[in-house]
């Protein structure tokens, strides 16, 4: 009878025993939990003509009425090809290494290429070392300037204006820098590096796109000094399922003013970026190692940041190719202002109260010093939390969400 009488206390320890393990012992690694869907990738392609770098290197002049892309075929690597200001009706492609498109300026005009809606892309570039700067492209179907591969990428002082989907479109590329350019009018993102590494887009301004900055699958980004306004979201971090590259770390965001995006989203239907909802400053799914301070984050009307699981996105999806989780992400010495004063109806069905700073609980090892800013949940952890008090704040806060 004793027995019997200490087995439902015996039970009961064990229950207690194990929900404090459940909670002090750290979470499992955010490993992959599926293979990749089919993802068709439509990004252009060209293939490198390999060559020796001259020791003559030589300018080549286009002027209006000729053709840029006559001028590129001719160009070594080395050399470089000086478009004076008129407008150029076509699209061009850069095979070679070392190769620098440059507009030449007459006070604030540039040489204009203008795809008039007829041509896909404005120019593709494939060759490491590649420069191009002083251009205004405008009217392309898909994209304005991409590159696809290269190493050493520079894209300077270039007006993008109603190119397709991307402004100015770096990737599977590395040492990308894009600064004082101009973008506006793209379907997805107007400054976008995707799937790269090592790279800089500062003092560049963004309005009236969907996304007016985005890293996607991309390590050691830095945005810094962008102007980042009008657009449907200011500034993406994402790593996103199905792409070669599997991670989106170590990025930094700072300094940056993120001001009134609430346009509303123009997406392509059925895209990734057409989910984003409009009024929320910056995005940060799924990645990890990111550092967010300094930056001006004003008069976004769903919230000024949220940070959230892939699960939150693609609520409906089973499996993954890469990790969900955002991990040892730091958001500190922001200034807010006048965000989250009227949710987008796109924004509520998420499901989260109007905040400054948004967060799903996931992750490990979120910091978030941010004092004075509204958020969701109420309590954020803030870089003086232990790593034990933060963990096994996040798994309470995972199993709050499931009932909720």
């Amino acid at each position: 009878m004793k027995n019997r009488k200490l087995l439902p206390i015996s039970i009961a320890v064990v229950l207690v025993l194990a929900c404090l393990l459940y909670f002090v012992l750290p979470p499992g690694p955010d490993n992959p939990s599926g293979a990749p869907e089919a993802h068709e990738d439509r990004t252009p392609t060209c293939a490198v003509e390999k060559q020796a770098v001259v020791s003559d290197p030589q300018t080549i002049t286009v002027k209006p009425g000729e053709r840029i892309q006559a001028a590129i075929d001719r160009a070594r690597p080395g050399d470089t090809v000086l478009i004076l200001p008129g407008t150029y009706n076509e699209g061009v492609v850069v095979k070679r290494n070392n190769i620098t498109l440059r507009g030449q300026l007459d006070g604030t005009t540039r040489p204009i290429l203008d795809g008039q809606k007829q041509i896909g892309n404005g120019v593709i570039a494939c060759g490491d070392h590649f420069v191009v700067e002083n251009l205004h492209v405008k009217n392309y179907q898909a994209n304005g300037v991409l590159t696809n591969g290269p190493d050493d990428v520079v894209m300077r002082n270039i007006f993008a204006e109603d190119t397709g989907e991307y402004g100015l479109f770096p990737v599977h590329s590395k040492n990308v820098l894009m600064e004082n350019n101009v973008v506006t009018g793209a379907s997805d993102a107007a400054l976008y590096v995707g799937q790269s590494e090592n790279a800089v887009l500062r003092h560049n301004e963004a309005y009236g796109n969907v996304t007016g900055l985005e890293i996607e699958n991309t390590s050691n980004a830095l945005a810094e000094n962008n102007y980042l306004h009008d657009n449907t979201s200011g500034l993406l971090v994402f790593v996103l399922p199905d792409l070669a590259r599997k991670e989106s770390s170590h990025n930094k965001a700072i300094n940056n003013r993120i001001i009134g995006n609430n346009l509303e989203n123009f997406g392509k239907p059925g895209s990734i970026v057409s989910m984003v909802p409009p009024g929320v400053g910056m995005v940060l799914l799924g990645p990890d190692y990111t550092q967010v301070t300094g930056n001006e984050i004003r008069d976004n009307r769903s919230a000024a940041i949220a940070l959230v699981s892939l699960h939150t996105l693609f609520s409906d999806r089973a499996t993954f190719d890469v990790g969900t989780e955002p991990e040892n992400n730091r958001i500190y010495s922001n200034m807010f202002a006048h965000n989250a004063y009227d949710p987008h109806p796109a924004a509520k069905e998420f499901g989260f109260p109007a905040a400054d700073i948004i967060w799903d609980g996931s992750g490990a090892n979120n910091t978030f010093d941010q004092p004075g800013a509204t958020s969701f949940p109420p309590t954020l952890p803030d870089s003086t939390w232990s790593p034990l008090a933060m963990n096994a704040y996040g798994k309470l806060l995972g199993i709050l969400r499931k009932f909720l």
